[in-house]
């Protein structure tokens, strides 16, 4: 039907047309024949697969040759079959697309005009005369961690990302091999992991990397070049200059990457070191994986800043002076701007210089020029002598009245200082104009000299002393109004004397003479004295002064003679002492006894095992010192042993007392007899439990059956050997005893004896 329609009105063209022109042509119209609507695979730059071709068709006259031209999006116009001309009524033609957008991008084709051979235009049936085109994304695939450089048959790890939907295709070069593979998701891409175990032949080779999206289509190939090498290289870089003082790092560049450890020649083992010292310093590399060492050296040269030999201050004496400071290979920069190595100064000022060596090292240097006529002088005392703990004011001198800074050895700023201790003390003097002068003073201090004129002593009657002031070629003075060094006392009192030294450093002493008219010397036997009941206190007697020998001793009343003496009583006790000469001298000693305290633990013990004993001192207001270590009034106890106590009163008496405490190894027995025969004989008729200690009994009785004849917890009533009235046979019989002692133990027991006839 359409067609027939469509031929009608091509007839009606026709017809029109030949009303109005006078040529007559069969023409057809031009139109796109395929109407769906494609989507594509982006152009790539591997292989061009049939999805990323859009093979279009366009119909057109047969029977004459025709053209036509096309654009995309509105671009510029392109003619098909490249303008060689159509002579089928069928054509078909292949554009490719390319999408980097990351995104759906639509195309649009558009048939821009169609012509004969003449120049004739073709009819283009508007419904007809654009196709539109669907371009998916060109995915681009990233290689996440690469190394360009590896070793020889090392394995290496890759990553790859992709699309979470997309498929990844690598191909290795020969030789080379994958040895794992992972994938992981995160988010919305897809991170292939693998290893590759690489060839052994060194070179530069290639691997490839590609995309598949899930609607099919393939990324750009993503190729990798990979240099195989057989060895990494370690480089240290050129030799190295540096200047005094600095510091330089040593740093290795390694071209693979690896696992290494590393060796200095300065016995450090980090990747980098830090040297300040000239030398050729070697680093030795291995390379973990394969053992593989490679050595490296580099040199370092340490250089010194050049020399300025210039003074602070430069005089001049109104003329121009030249300073000159030459080193080879320097360059030089001062403060006139000037660049030689040597210039003239005519105007006293500040100047400055500096100086850098061919390595870079620089020293700077500030001086003053200086005119003679504005020189000052400055003096201080050449040579001081001082007493010790003697202070001193250190005042300089100058010659002309101006402003000047100072500065001390000391640190001080003042033009005036305090000194207490000797040495040599400077002082540089500045003035406005930046000029110095210093000078120095050497500071003596002397201790005074010692004097010492003993420990303060007793005279007795008719003795003399020597007192001797020492520091010999001094000077002396006496309270007596003497002046000789040594002087005799033969009296009491104060006696002092005032030495004075060459340096005119002056001491003084004193001693205190206690003269004893009447008295050739003295007895002495100590402070009075307490001692505990029961215990006795040596007297040993002190003779002060000098008696005359042999001495002869007398304790009054107490029939002794020695000078010594033990006395355990109550009471005063007087010694006399007589010297060679009949000199009697007497002493008197008090003797007071203190009562002890009185403490009994009692007779020894003897108990059964597991019963815990308290010891108890019985004595209160006292300190406790047990054999145990304790120390508190009452102790426990649970071994046999021997245990004592001290104890001791506010009077710091002690008394001790010790008690023997026993522990038995069992209880005594209880039980029962091994038989019995209840006969009538009235011997051994009834079977009871025998032992001592016993509180309670609980005793049951069995045949070998296990059936119970017998229960008693009474410990005086025993089995005749009948059960309900009836005699029991002859047999072994067993029991079960609980035992109560009297001290609360409970012991259990069981066994068996024999029923006798």
């Amino acid at each position: 039907m359409r067609s027939s329609v469509k031929t009608a009105i091509r007839l009606l063209s026709i017809t029109l047309l030949l009303s109005i022109y006078s040529h007559v042509y069969s023409q057809t119209d031009v139109e796109f024949i395929n109407e769906s609507t494609k989507i594509l695979c982006p152009l790539n730059n591997g292989h061009i697969s049939s999805s990323q071709t859009s093979s279009l068709e366009i119909s057109g006259p047969s029977d004459k040759i025709w053209f036509a031209s096309y654009s995309i999006n509105g671009g510029p116009s392109e003619k098909m079959n490249d303008g060689l001309g159509i002579n089928t009524g069928t054509f078909h033609f292949e554009i490719n697309f390319r999408n980097d957008t990351q995104k759906l991008k639509e195309f649009n084709i558009r048939i821009e005009k169609a012509w004969l051979e003449d120049g004739t235009q073709l009819v283009i049936t508007e419904d007809e005369r654009e196709r539109e085109l669907t371009v998916y994304p060109l995915t681009k695939p990233s290689i996440e961690t690469y190394e360009s450089k590896v070793k020889i048959n090392s394995e290496v790890d890759y990553t790859v990302i992709i699309g979470m939907n997309s498929l990844y295709t690598g191909e290795l070069p020969s030789g080379a091999s994958q040895i794992s593979y992972e994938t992981e998701v995160i988010d919305v891409n897809k991170y292939i992991n693998f290893r590759v175990k690489w060839q052994a032949e060194a070179g530069i080779t290639t691997f490839k990397s590609i995309e598949k999206t899930g609607f099919g289509c393939n990324s750009d190939t993503i190729y990798s070049n990979i240099e195989l090498k057989s060895e990494f290289n370690l480089d240290l870089g050129e030799d190295k200059n540096i200047c005094s003082g600095e510091t330089v790092t040593l740093t290795p560049t390694i071209d693979l990457t690896s696992e290494y450890s590393y060796l200095w020649s300065t016995g450090e083992t980090t990747e980098t070191i830090e040297v300040n010292e000239s030398g050729e310093y070697e680093l030795t590399v291995t390379d973990l994986r394969d053992n593989q060492k490679i050595t490296d050296k580099i040199l370092v040269t340490v250089h010194n800043s050049p020399e300025i030999n210039i003074d602070d201050v430069v005089m001049m004496n109104g003329s121009p002076i030249q300073i000159n400071i030459e080193k080879e290979g320097c360059i030089y920069l001062w403060s006139t701007g000037e660049t030689t190595s040597k210039i003239e100064i005519s105007t006293p000022d500040d100047y400055s210089v500096m100086i850098t060596s061919e390595y870079g090292c620089s020293n700077s240097k500030s001086f003053t020029v200086k005119d003679q006529s504005t020189l000052f002088t400055l003096s201080l005392p050449n040579i001081v002598h001082m007493c010790a703990q003697e202070t001193m004011t250190l005042s300089p001198y100058m010659d002309i009245d101006q402003t000047y800074t100072y500065s001390w050895s000391t640190g001080s700023t003042k033009k005036v200082i305090e000194i207490n201790s000797e040495g040599v003390y400077t002082l540089t003097a500045t003035d406005v104009n930046g000029y110095s002068q210093t000078a120095s003073s050497q500071i003596y201090y002397h201790s005074k000299p010692i004097v010492d004129l003993g420990e303060d002593f007793i005279l007795w009657d008719g003795e003399s002393k020597q007192l001797d002031a020492q520091n010999a070629g001094a000077s002396y003075e006496w309270n007596t109004l003497e002046t000789s060094q040594i002087i005799t006392a033969s009296s009491g009192g104060d006696f002092w004397v005032n030495v004075i030294d060459e340096y005119g450093c002056a001491n003084a002493d004193t001693v205190n003479i206690d003269y004893r008219g009447g008295e050739k010397f003295r007895v002495e036997l100590g402070d009075d004295r307490s001692i505990c009941q029961g215990d006795s206190v040596l007297i040993v007697p002190e003779i002060l002064g000098h008696p005359t020998s042999p001495l002869t001793y007398n304790w009054i009343d107490q029939n002794n003679n020695e000078a010594e003496i033990y006395l355990k009583k109550e009471g005063t006790f007087t010694l006399e002492v007589t010297d060679k000469l009949g000199n009697i001298e007497s002493a008197e000693i008090n003797i007071t006894v203190l009562q002890a305290p009185i403490v009994d633990l009692g007779e020894d013990i003897i108990d059964y095992p597991n019963i815990e004993q308290e010891l108890v001192a019985n004595v209160d207001k006292v300190s406790y010192n047990w054999s145990t270590g304790e120390i508190s009034k009452s102790i426990k106890v649970e071994k046999t042993g021997k245990y004592w106590v001290e104890v001791v009163n506010e009077a710091q008496c002690s008394t001790r007392d010790t008690i023997y405490v026993k522990f038995l190894h069992d209880y005594p027995f209880v039980g029962l007899p091994k038989a019995f025969t209840p006969n009538g004989d009235t011997h051994n008729d009834l079977l009871f439990v025998r032992g001592i200690d016993i509180d309670k009994i609980k005793l049951r009785v069995y045949t070998r059956e296990g059936k119970m004849v017998f229960e008693t917890s009474d410990i005086n009533q025993g089995w005749d050997g009948k059960y309900n009235g009836q005699a029991q046979a002859m047999d072994s019989y067993y029991y079960n005893l609980e035992i109560t002692y009297t001290n609360g133990v409970i012991r259990k027991k069981s066994g068996k004896f024999a029923l006798l006839k």
